[in-house]
């Protein structure tokens, strides 16, 4: 059994629980979007996404 996700799992989970409200296209296009966001996210080195998260926490965003 395979139980690694995928980026394009983890961007329908991230939707699957955002309260926003989005038309079919907008969902299809944020999924899209947070596929490839994720998938850039993955491939990323531990030291790379440490400094990822110093980063965007600098700017406020959590």
């Amino acid at each position: 059994m395979d139980t690694e996700l995928t980026p394009a799992q983890l961007a329908v989970e991230y939707l699957r629980r955002d309260p926003g409200v989005l038309t079919p296209a907008q969902y299809l296009k944020r999924v899209k979007q947070l596929e490839l966001e994720f998938a850039d996210l993955m491939s990323l080195s531990s030291l790379e996404l440490k400094e990822e998260i110093d980063f965007a926490w600098r700017l406020g965003i959590h």
